[in-house]
């Protein structure tokens, strides 16, 4: 049995916030590897105009140096938006008897109940909220009390449906401030991994 963590969203472009928030959760929680998953077209988003394989390539720089992060390109070959209950459904088929963790922030927490069959998702898995320092779910619904933990051992030693707020570094990073300020020419070097910052430049990307 492996415990693996899935960690989706546009990552346009991946930054320092993300690669932080994974590999503390790594650590915090003891899995095995955490899977970035790119989405080819959020359902909460429009489409990135962004390649793919940009977005991909940025990735594939980001997380070189950290072995429990890798990347699944499942959602990038799936036609249509990516809901994360399909791809949990194929993750599951495919490594029966593995624990998944779902990876999400605070943002996407706050809008969680609004997700394509959101009960179903917590069926195949558990919830990881990676949370804002000093944040205290005391207002939480007695649905999610029921399913709340702070134990590692009694999270990890369920099969899922288990939540947990799970303290990362803070970072002030955000994609679509960074493609605003690359495209005005300013520096974004301190909220991007070296590797990505230098494909950028080279790429001459968000430059419209």
């Amino acid at each position: 049995m492996q415990h693996i963590g899935l960690f989706g969203g546009s990552f346009n472009p991946v930054h320092q916030g993300h690669i932080l928030a994974a590999d503390s959760v790594h650590t915090q929680l003891g899995l095995d590897e955490i899977r970035f998953l790119p989405a080819s077209h959020s359902p909460f988003k429009t489409r990135p105009k962004l390649s793919d394989a940009h977005r991909t390539e940025m990735l594939e720089r980001a997380i070189s140096g950290y072995p429990a992060l890798k990347i699944d390109a499942r959602e990038l070959q799936r036609p249509g938006p990516s809901y994360t209950i399909d791809t949990l459904k194929e993750v599951a088929r495919d490594r029966p008897g593995d624990r998944l963790y779902l990876l999400i922030g605070m943002d996407a927490w706050e809008q969680f109940e609004h997700w394509h069959q959101w009960r179903e998702i917590i069926k195949y898995c558990h919830l990881v909220v990676l949370s804002r320092p000093n944040y205290s779910p005391s207002a939480l619904s007695e649905y999610w009390q029921e399913k709340l933990t702070s134990d590692i051992q009694s999270l990890k030693g369920s099969a899922a449906g288990k939540l947990i707020f799970v303290t990362i570094p803070a970072s002030e990073a955000a994609s679509n401030e960074i493609r605003e300020r690359i495209k005005q020419g300013h520096s974004t070097h301190s909220d991007l991994p070296k590797a990505v910052s230098d494909y950028i430049e080279e790429q001459q990307l968000y430059r419209e």
